[in-house]
Formats: structure tokens, sequence, C-alpha cells
């Protein structure tokens, strides 16, 4: 659906001052509405009408210039412009394209590093502490963009800015002498941890302790080779750890490359943002003055400070020395911070000091803000002084997984079992599914309610519910084997499209053919709720094909099409959970 909409655009481009792109259109709450509907409430100033006046005027327009292709239907809305497509025109269209190739095929994917460069830097923990459930929300929309981008064309270079540098492993050094620590001792991340919380808990009667930190400090960015030695270490067990949980995420990078990496390029960035008079002391500190963008109507911000009146730098400097790194080495089209919501000001200050430098490539800068993860069960949400741990949440819904396919497991005879266990692989699959998607369902800027018995509803708009969709086309793919009813991979065919007639038929398939389109959505707004949501309207739309019309068992030329539908869901799912992070189980 993505030419056909491509085509919608080209159309409407003919008779609006303005162009616009396909991912402009939007998709019909109703399919007996139309396939595309063109939005027109921005309009309504230009043209001096309210939106459903322009809709007509705009569909007007298109008749008089002959701008919509032959056969195509266009019409008025409400505030909408709808097109619709022929329906012979879809069918062999799309269903040649998505069975196109073994496997899951290439629908939708676009030629590699064809379309620019993207740096994403996500996830970004701190050194000396778990990934806790928070940084769930940048790793998984980080990496979906990151695969989405992959898929579509963009060269993606992955980042994991690690915050390893800053007080905080001052504080560390004061811990490991307070408490006999060396660098011998076997420490794992729980240790570390128990380390910070102690010597804050000192620090708060003893304000020496933070004078000793913030010491500790200035010596590690100097180089002490002591002080060095410690931090390193607290590195490579925070690393080790974070390793195993990405694992079991799925989760790569091109990069892990914490504050430290750039810290041999700070003095030469003070040096020149002082020499060019963008550098100014105020208060002691060392600031930048800076606006929150160009022209007159720029408003200003608070300086941002790059050093402070101890010498130490903060993290905006190495924010500002990471940002021209990355431009020098990579060159890129677009950079992409997937930080916190709170961090909204920081990163306003650091684009502000790129612009203050002249450097016209700060344009290409992004932050992409998420909210927070609230919780409905007090006990996880009132953990004073403590975190909830990802691997927590995970082993709590491996839990429920494990109690609802047990309970499943009695009621069918096709169960995922091992004698009389549930196998664990599939819990896990169908665990970190569940989790994953609730997260990534929500557009990121708000807020997430957790509550596991939502999260892990094998019935409800969720992961699991999406995995099950999977499985339903691979058992009926190999029921149809075992039947002989498919002998082989299913092939597209020509001679049998004209079997699918039915209005659920179509409707399926005209949502598998919105796959590309929605990709490009999530890219463009940097939300994989797009494609979230999307899957959803998949597999709501399978469901109804499912329930009225008869796969197996029928005509072997009308089973033999509906199998190609099956199949075409089955890779559209599969490729969309797969760019999702989650698993894919063959049984449930």
């Amino acid at each position: 659906m993505e030419r056909f909409a491509k085509i919608a655009a080209l159309s409407l481009n003919q008779v609006l001052e303005s162009p616009i792109q396909a991912t402009d259109l939007e998709t019909p709450p109703d399919p007996k509405m139309g396939d595309f509907g063109f939005p027109c409430f921005r309009l309504a100033k230009q043209f001096r009408k309210g939106p459903p006046q322009v809709a007509a005027q705009i569909v007007a327009d298109l008749k008089a210039k002959n701008a919509v292709p032959a056969g195509w239907t266009v019409a008025p809305v409400g505030p909408y412009v709808n097109f619709t497509v022929p329906p012979g025109e879809v069918v062999g269209t799309l269903l040649r394209e998505i069975l196109a190739g073994p496997g899951l095929g290439s629908y939708g994917k676009l030629p590699a590093k064809t379309r620019g460069t993207w740096v994403l830097e996500y996830s970004s923990p701190n050194v000396a502490k778990p990934l806790n459930i928070y940084h769930l929300r940048p790793t998984a929309l980080g990496a979906t963009l990151d695969r989405i981008g992959r898929f579509r064309g963009f060269d993606v270079i992955s980042i994991n800015h690690l915050g390893d540098w800053g007080k905080q492993y001052g504080m560390l050094t004061v811990a490991f002498r307070i408490f006999g620590k060396t660098l011998q001792d076997n420490l794992s991340m729980m240790d570390l941890v128990d380390l910070y919380v102690r010597v804050n808990k000192v620090a708060e009667t003893d304000p020496s302790i933070e004078i000793e930190a913030r010491e500790a400090f200035v010596k590690l960015e100097k180089g002490d080779p002591s002080v060095t030695a410690l931090w390193k270490k607290c590195v490579d067990v925070s690393i080790r750890d974070f390793e195993r949980v990405y694992a079991r995420l799925g989760v790569k990078f091109d990069h892990i490359w914490g504050e430290s990496f750039y810290k041999d390029q700070l003095t030469p960035l003070l040096e020149k943002l002082r020499a060019s008079g963008l550098l100014v002391e105020s208060e002691g500190a060392q600031v930048v003055h800076v606006t929150d963008s160009e022209g007159p109507d720029a408003k200003e911000l608070p300086p941002c400070i790059l050093q402070k009146s101890d010498g130490a730098t903060i993290y905006a400097t190495r924010d500002v020395a990471a940002a021209i790194y990355r431009e020098e080495k990579f060159h890129f089209d677009r950079m992409t911070y997937i930080v916190g919501g709170e961090q909204r000001l920081h990163f306003q200050q650091v684009f502000g000091v790129l612009r203050a430098m002249k450097l016209s490539w700060a344009s290409k800068c992004e932050h992409v803000p998420f909210g927070l993860y609230r919780f409905k069960d007090a006990k996880m949400s009132t953990r004073k002084g403590n975190f909830v741990t990802l691997e927590e949440v995970l082993g709590q819904a491996k839990e429920r997984v494990t109690a609802l396919m047990e309970a499943r497991a009695k009621e069918s005879a096709d169960s995922p079992t091992t004698g009389t266990s549930i196998d664990p692989a599939i819990v896990e699959a169908v665990a970190v599914g569940a989790v994953v998607y609730h997260d990534l369902h929500t557009d990121p800027s708000r807020d997430v309610e957790f509550d596991i018995e939502r999260v892990v509803d094998f019935e409800g708009e969720t992961g699991p519910y999406l995995q099950y969709a999977h499985t339903r086309c691979v058992s009926l793919l190999r029921k149809a084997r075992e039947t002989e009813q498919l002998k082989g991979d299913v092939m597209f065919s020509d001679s049998l499209v004209a079997q699918l007639r039915a209005p659920e038929e179509l409707a399926l398939l005209k949502v598998l053919g919105q796959f590309p389109l929605q990709l490009e959505r999530a890219l463009s707004f940097a939300k994989a709720s797009h494609l979230a949501t999307y899957l959803i309207d998949v597999t709501k739309a399978f469901g109804a094909f499912y329930r009225e019309c008869h796969v197996l068992g029928e005509a072997p030329e009308v089973t033999s099409a509906r199998l190609m539908l099956v199949e075409a869901t089955r890779r559209i799912l599969a490729q969309g959970l797969g760019l999702m992070l989650i698993p894919l189980p063959e049984r449930m």
C-alpha cells in the first residue's frame, strides 16, 4: 500500500500549494471509508473554510484536473479526502510482492545504506547501577528504530553512551577506602550498588565525604593511576552485567562509548570556546550563553555550564564533545538521542552550544524524550532508596506466563509442554515479548503504567496476543502440510488470485500492504508505537478472516488461495515482531 499511498500523495500535490508525503496520509478507521485519508485541518486557515468544506473543495479540484488514477475512488468524508484503490489492482500486486522470495521475503525492505547515515544513541545506563525497568524505555525504542532504520535503507550507527564519568565515581572511590574494598575483590554489580548506597548514607551526616568525592573525581580527570584503576574495575563489572541483560532482549550496539571516551577532547573544546569568546565566567563556573533556536524568535535559555568552579567538567561538556566527534567521524544526516523527558533542557542547551559554535549540522540533532514507569503494585512503586531492576520485571512476567500456560495446557492438546512441564524457552520468549510490547505500544513521551496482569494477557492487545496470532499462522501451515493440502512452501499464483473475493480477505490484504508505510511513519516520528498499533490491526484483520473464511478442507483452489493469505500474514507478523525485539515461539 506504500506504492498506492505515494500515488495518492502525487494526486493531491497536483492541487495543493504545499507538497505532502505519503506518510502524511492516514488509514481510515473503517475500510468501507477508503484506503487512505488526507486530513484537511491544517489547511482550514489557508482555504478560509472549515475542514469539511476544504475536503470537498480538494475533491472537486482533483476531479476537475483528472488527477486521480482511473478506477480509483476519491470522496470527502467529513474533514478528510479519502481514496479507495480498486480491489483487483490491490490483490495481485500486494500478494505477489509480499510472497516474493523465500523465508520472510523482502517486502518493505530497501537496499542497505541508500538513505544516509543515522546515529542513534540509546539505552545509556550509568555504570555501577544495574539496568532497571526505566532503561527498557530507551533500550526497546532505540533498538526498534535501529532495526527499522537498517531495514528501510539507512546506515544506522548505534551508540550506547554509558554514564561512566562524574562525581559518583569519586563517591565509589571513597566507598572503597571506607569499607576496605580492593581491586582484588571479586565484586558483583549489586556489591557496587551496596557500596554506593552505604557511602551516600555516611555522607548524609559527614560533609567531608562529598568534598573527598569531588576531589577524587578531579584526580580521575587528571589520570591519577589508583583512582583510574578503581574506576576501570567498576566499568568492567558493569558492562558484563549489562551485556547479560541485553542478550536476553537481543540488543546489540555498534559502539559502547561512555562519557569517558571523550575525556581527552574536553580541554581542546574548552580552549576553542574560550578563544572564540563563547565561554565566559559566571559565579566561578565557565558557561556558554545559549538560546532555544535561531532567528528573531529565539528565546534565551539558562546558561550551559561546561566547567565547574573546581575545574571539573559536567555531562553537558561531554555531550558537546561527543556530538562534534560523531559528526567528524560519521558525517551523519540525522542524530537522535533517546533520553528521558527530564533532560529536555539539557539537550536544548547542548544543541544551543552547537548552534553558537556556528556548526551547520546542529539542526540534524534531535532529542526524543520518553516518560516514566508507574507501578500499580504499591510494593514495586514505593521502594524507597532502591529501584526495580529489569530482571525483576521479567521474572514477574515469567511467573504470570507460566501460570497462564499451565491453565491453557489443561484445556489444549496442542500445548508447549515437555512432559508435564512448560517449555522454559517458550516462557522466556513470551515474557520478553509481553514486557517489550507493553513498553513500545505506548507513545514514548507518555508515562507507562505497569500492571503485570494487563501486560501478560493472551486475549488483550498485548505482546502474547500478537505472538499467538503468529503461532496460529504457523499451525495452519503445519496442518496443511500434514494433511497434504500444501506441498512445500506457499508460492504466489496469479491463477489463484480470483479466488480471493470475500470482504475479509481483501481487508486483510490491504492491512498487510500497509507494512512499509507504517515502518516509514515509525521512522519519521521516531515512535515504535506506529508499528505496534499496526500489528494489532493486522492481527484483528486476520482474526476476522480466520472466523469467516475457512482455510483448510475447502475446494483445493480456495484452500491454496487462502493459504497464500496465511503465509503473507505470517511473514508480516514475523518481520514486524522481529523488528520490535519480540521473540517468535512456534507454539504457545
